[in-house]
């Protein structure tokens, strides 16, 4: 046990001193000679070459959002040559993936520390949570079709509702308006038959534009029992109206396959398939004045078959269930040069039925409609924006809720600024009990600066104060607690210097049974994240990636050092609209253990190469 301490204390210091190295080599660097495009890369977004952030659900440049939002784009998805949305969230400052194995299947995600079940996932405005544990499943949304990902930490239930510890908001790919046939072929091969195929399609033609992708992905496991197949088709047609607006159409299905775990005897695995349609209509009634409105629907049936040893004997059983959401949104929208205005109603009714066929037992059997009205307000005044936000959220058997929040900017400069941000928030944790909504009270204070030259620098404290969060007392009984979860999170990247940049980020949290009370053991208190990526012009790119999660003392959990991951790519191009891209990922470099739990252990060293062309 002593030389088991002394090694983890050797690993942190080993830790802390990499990430003081890092720091030093950003702060030493000597300057570069850039472009105008690549200084932009580092500079806040304002005035007409604004970023509009939409994960806030009211859009605004980035420049004029409080909360503490993290943008992922399709370039930056390919350049980790992903697979699902849960490989992108793997690497983003401040979420940490409890199970990292093999691609395509089950895994669990936090955002800062908060359980899965406190995390809204949405694809097209569909969530994507079971209705049983409110889980959502990242692993499930294939990366060919995402756009990009915005991920909000902390509570946004005065824009979402349904969302205590952030949203992770998926945009898919929008038809591509410059001609009427274009697309990507794209697979790849890996260890133990992992491979991976997609198609895409996407064009205009007159009003109508269309996109339309399909693939499927399948290994015989990383590890013992965590075999996959899955496969999936995804569509989206545009048509733009004659006079102004346009109206959309989207339809999305998985199937997945996949091995949950295997400790000796005792496996788990689930057979599940998910479709999600929308209908969406955007129609501009004045210069300043919109209305979008989606009407969505989403059906989810798995089968979660598990075999666990009780009393010396293995017990066997499926859990069968269905479940299903319809429902619309609507949302007015007012933009002037003062205001931002948006207010919006959504509805949907949810069932949920889950069945042990083997013991002819319910185990849920319940339906609900849940209505929510939200107003958020952004005004300027001089360097100031101000965004008060209030929702009201009536949800059947769990009762009303009311999720205020309130955020400012100030400009400091042109390009830099401060932030700060609090709401309070809930969570639906399952549809199966009476008492599952669980609250928090979210602050952030945080600053973002370009000034510091070829340096882009962000920093955020927060403290995220929840309670009544079901979890178990030391002797192992269900209780009701209050967590208190506070830290801070540091990022930063780099102008290129010889073709090469530099980005890092750091998150620290102390968590405790309220406000003076003992620290809770297996959750994340240190989790680094630190990326090395050389692109030169001959198209040519490298990308070494690390990431590390102290897990704070986890009883079965082993994280004694970073995981290493290996990009390259080399694209050849052939004409304005012909190129093929060649591309070879080494995961887990150094065959590394990173895991919560001993029964999800991560997959070790492993490789796959791959092939993209375009047209």
């Amino acid at each position: 046990m002593i030389k088991y301490f002394i090694g983890q204390r050797r690993t942190n210091a080993r830790v802390k001193h990499a990430l003081l190295c890092v720091t030093l080599c950003l702060a030493l660097m000597p300057p570069p000679v850039m472009g105008d495009d690549e200084l932009r890369s580092l500079e806040l977004y304002n005035g007409a070459e604004a970023e509009i952030v939409s994960g806030s659900r009211s859009p605004r440049p980035a420049s004029q959002t409080a909360e503490n939002i993290t943008v992922i784009t399709s370039g930056e998805i390919e350049a980790f040559n992903a697979h699902t949305l849960a490989d992108i969230l793997n690497y983003i400052t401040g979420v940490q993936m409890e199970m990292i194995r093999t691609p395509g299947s089950v895994t669990n995600i936090e955002v800062q520390g908060s359980n899965f079940n406190h995390v809204l996932v949405l694809v097209d405005d569909v969530p994507i949570n079971n209705l049983s544990e409110n889980f959502p499943d990242v692993s499930t949304i294939p990366v060919q079709m995402i756009e990009r990902v915005e991920v909000v930490k902390g509570a946004a239930s005065s824009a979402w509702g349904n969302a205590l510890g952030g949203v992770v908001n998926v945009i898919t790919k929008s038809p591509d308006t410059e001609r009427a046939l274009g697309g990507v072929v794209s697979g790849s091969f890996g260890q133990r038959e992992t491979a991976d195929g997609r198609v895409e399609l996407t064009g205009t033609w007159e009003r109508a534009g269309y996109y339309v992708t399909g693939g499927k992905l399948r290994s015989d496991g990383l590890r013992p029992n965590n075999m996959v197949d899955q496969e999936n088709v995804y569509g989206k047609v545009r048509y733009d109206l004659p006079t102004r607006g346009s109206v959309g159409l989207t339809t999305g299905w998985t199937d997945v396959k996949s091995g949950i775990y295997g400790a000796g005897p005792e496996t788990g695995s689930k057979d599940s398939n998910q479709m999600i349609a929308t209908l969406s209509a955007n129609y501009p009634i004045t210069d300043r004045l919109s209305l979008d409105a989606v009407l969505l629907s989403s059906r989810t049936v798995s089968d979660l078959a598990q075999s666990r040893l009780f009393g010396g004997n293995l017990i066997s059983a499926t859990y069968h269930s269905n479940e299903s959401r319809i429902g619309g949104n609507a949302r007015l929208s007012w933009v002037d040069e003062l205001q931002r205005i948006s207010a919006g109603i959504d509805y949907e009714h949810v069932k949920a039925h889950v069945t042990v066929p083997v013991f002819r037992a319910d185990l849920l059997d319940r339906q609900a409609d849940r209505v929510g009205v939200y107003l958020s307000d952004t005004f300027t005044l001089g360097h100031f924006a101000v965004t008060p936000s209030a929702r009201f959220d009536s949800n059947g058997s769990e009762g009303d809720h009311f999720s205020p929040s309130l955020g400012f900017t100030y400009a400091i400069t042109e390009n830099s600024l401060l932030r700060g941000y609090t709401a309070r928030g809930y969570s639906l944790t399952s549809l199966n009990r009476d008492s599952s909504t669980e609250k928090v009270w979210t602050s952030q204070l945080g600053f973002e600066t370009g000034e510091v030259p070829y340096l882009w620098l962000k920093g955020t404290l927060f403290r995220n104060d929840t309670w009544d969060v079901r979890a178990l007392d030391p002797v192992g009984s269900p209780v009701q607690q209050r967590q208190l979860k506070q830290g801070v999170e540091l990022e930063a990247k780099t102008l290129p210097f010889l073709n090469t940049s530099f980005w890092a980020g750091y998150t620290f949290m102390l968590t405790t049974l309220g406000d003076n009370g003992r620290v809770l053991e297996g959750y994340p208190r240190h989790t680094a994240k630190v990326g090395i990526r050389y692109l030169d012009a001959g198209r040519f790119q490298a990308e070494l990636i690390g990431h590390y999660i102290d897990w704070n003392k986890s009883q079965t959990g082993k994280y004694p050092a970073p995981i290493w991951d290996l990009h390259l790519k080399k694209e050849f191009l052939y004409a304005d609209n012909l190129a093929l891209e060649l591309f070879l990922s080494v995961r887990n470099l150094l065959d590394g253990d990173q895991y919560l739990y001993s029964i999800y252990q991560n997959a070790g060293r492993w490789g796959e190469a791959g092939v993209r062309c375009r047209f």
